[in-house]
């Protein structure tokens, strides 16, 4: 009977094992093609349409999926080298495992269940607790979930007693999120334009995008908008740029950002043929897929500038590289002070951090 009963109990633990493998192949299939479907047009992310073009634009080296594929692999590998030691793992450690990947199905299929998340701003969504926002809340937990399901396998697997230590799972998670969030911050805060690049070596693009921003009454353009105005019209004027795109949509019975900088640009003499408006918008990613969608592809464009406030382009420039659009970055001349500097970049790493995993932004 002890024999059947160590029989029994192996046999369990190795279809534990089977479930947790199982289990990060699904997530790492499931989050590296869900923010290419999330920005594209296709109706269903099952369809061969959609997986056909996934495979094509997949691109192992983007920071988004190399964060799945990392957290995949190293709870992979932990969980091989608990299958190894399958007789010293605690029981109670397993089960565990299999409760939290549980717990992060339900999480993920409860974010599926909402519905597509329209490309569009998200913080207001998130503080006022609406659908977008309660999808936002839910993935970002899955994410933090699905690095502490790593962590747990890992301490499990390398720990002497092949036990399961909570609270050390707890801590180290805090502090990888804590030291990954002041990375992105750092790079956000420090961020260097190709300004000086392009100037220095005379550089001629297809193309410049001024991206939308706030227009006050009487449809002129706030302080922030007109700076960047006048970046790209720098540009323009010494022939960096021959086309200059204008995006951001607006509120009903008022000029569009677009076109109140488009109004600005030709009294600068900007003919009106070298302008571009796209006046319906409302986020920087919904302006950066319509220029990829309708204007980068179709005219075969191989480089463009993209205009806008410094603390923004580390996030502009990310979701360029997803689009596949080589872009360069050129921040406007708008004065900021240190700490409104230091505000926006502790925004902008939450933006970029979720476009990087999910696609939202």
């Amino acid at each position: 009977m002890q024999v059947n009963s160590k029989s029994k109990s192996s046999a369990s633990s190795k279809l534990v094992v089977l479930w947790l493998v199982g289990y990060e192949f699904l997530i790492l299939f499931v989050m590296s093609a869900y923010k290419y479907w999330l920005n594209s047009s296709y109706p269903s992310p099952l369809s061969r349409s959609f997986l056909s073009g996934f495979v094509k634009s997949y691109n192992l080296l983007y920071t988004g999926n190399l964060f799945w594929v990392t957290i995949c692999l190293i709870s992979i590998i932990a969980i091989i080298n608990i299958s190894f030691q399958l007789g010293r793992v605690n029981k109670t450690a397993l089960r565990v495992l299999v409760i939290l990947t549980v717990v992060s199905i339900i999480l993920i299929t409860f974010a599926f269940s909402l519905g597509r998340i329209p490309r569009e701003s998200f913080y207001e969504n998130l503080v006022s607790l609406s659908q977008k926002g309660i999808q936002t809340i839910s993935l970002s937990s899955f994410a933090v979930l699905h690095l502490f399901i790593a962590i747990s396998a890992c301490v499990i697997s390398f720990s002497v007693l092949m036990k399961y230590y909570i609270f050390r799972s707890i801590w180290i998670t805090i502090l990888l999120l804590l030291t990954g969030y002041a990375v992105v911050f750092f790079f956000a805060y420090n961020y260097k334009d190709d300004y000086k690049l392009l100037i220095d070596n005379k550089k001629t693009v297809d193309a410049g995008t001024i991206l939308g921003a706030a227009v006050w009454g009487g449809n002129r353009p706030s302080p922030v908008l007109r700076e960047r105005i006048n970046k790209g019209y720098e540009l323009y004027s010494f022939g960096i740029i021959k086309v200059i795109i204008l995006t951001g949509g607006g509120a009903p019975g008022e000029m569009t950002e677009a076109e109140v900088s488009k109004k600005e640009l030709l009294k600068k003499g900007v003919e009106e043929r070298n302008v571009f408006v796209e006046n319906k918008s409302s986020s920087t990613l919904e302006q950066i897929y319509f220029l990829n969608t309708n204007l980068y592809k179709k005219n075969n464009w191989k480089e463009i500038v993209i205009i806008s406030d410094n603390f923004h382009l580390l996030r502009t420039k990310q979701i360029c590289k997803f689009f596949g659009i080589n872009a360069y970055t050129v921040a406007s001349d708008t004065p900021l002070s240190t700490e409104s500097t230091f505000n926006f970049c502790i925004k902008e790493s939450f933006a970029v951090i979720l476009f990087w995993l999910f696609g939202i932004g």
